[in-house]
């Protein structure tokens, strides 16, 4: 199970996650953040990793979509933390690729 928690202020919104963001619980935190955040919406987004127990693919491909966007994220133990600088890793050579094509472009 996993559970959302989200907390709406002026210049930020923080989104807590607690137990498993694997499988179905991923999908569903996926689709309540495409509900909920709105386009053009330019607060800033926090999400709070400390209370999540496991993460799957799932859960990893839904992490690195909300990376993509600039989200911030927030964690304690050594294995989110892992996982989350994997993630990071992945997404900057896709990130460099596209400043390079800019780049070649003009």
């Amino acid at each position: 199970m996993l559970k959302i928690t989200m907390n709406e202020l002026p210049d930020e919104q923080r989104w807590s996650l607690q137990g498993h963001l694997v499988g179905e619980w991923a999908d569903e935190l996926m689709s309540t953040w495409r509900k909920t955040r709105q386009v053009g919406d330019t607060r800033k987004c926090i999400v709070e990793l400390i209370e999540v127990t496991s993460i799957d693919r799932n859960g990893e491909a839904v992490l690195a979509e909300l990376m993509s966007q600039g989200v911030e994220f927030i964690a304690s133990d050594v294995y989110t933390k892992h996982v989350l600088q994997n993630l990071r890793s992945e997404l900057e050579p896709s990130r460099m690729d596209k400043k390079q094509k800019s780049e070649s472009n003009h």
